[in-house]
């Protein structure tokens, strides 16, 4: 059984992008990064996690995903109605396995 047959939704994945407005300031929009990008989601968030970096400690979600995506913090998985923030990214000491992206829930609108 390969790690593939584990991913069970499908989400896009959204980056933010940096412009400047018509004063010079620095404002950000949503760039779909991938569409319908093959996911599993966990809403039980392991104990190391809490043992990383201090922002870690907001995480309510784990997505994992198959290796070869550049996912970066602050990326959003848009999965129907939920929004998860990308608050870090994790792989496994297995290389090419699976990316593990640690994750809160973001409220629409935030």
């Amino acid at each position: 059984m390969s790690f593939e047959n584990l991913l069970n939704t499908q989400a896009d994945i959204k980056r933010p992008v940096s412009d400047y407005d018509d004063m010079g300031s620095v404002v950000y929009t949503l760039s779909t990064y991938s569409t319908n990008h093959s996911i599993r989601i966990s809403q039980a968030v392991p104990t190391n996690v809490s043992n990383g970096p201090i922002e870690w400690s907001q995480a309510t979600a784990m997505i994992y995903a198959s290796p070869g995506t550049d996912f970066q913090r602050d990326d959003e998985v848009h999965h129907g109605t939920t929004v998860y923030e990308v608050l870090g990214v994790k792989t496994p000491s297995v290389s090419d396995h699976h990316t593990t992206l640690v994750c809160k829930v973001k409220n629409r609108g935030q």
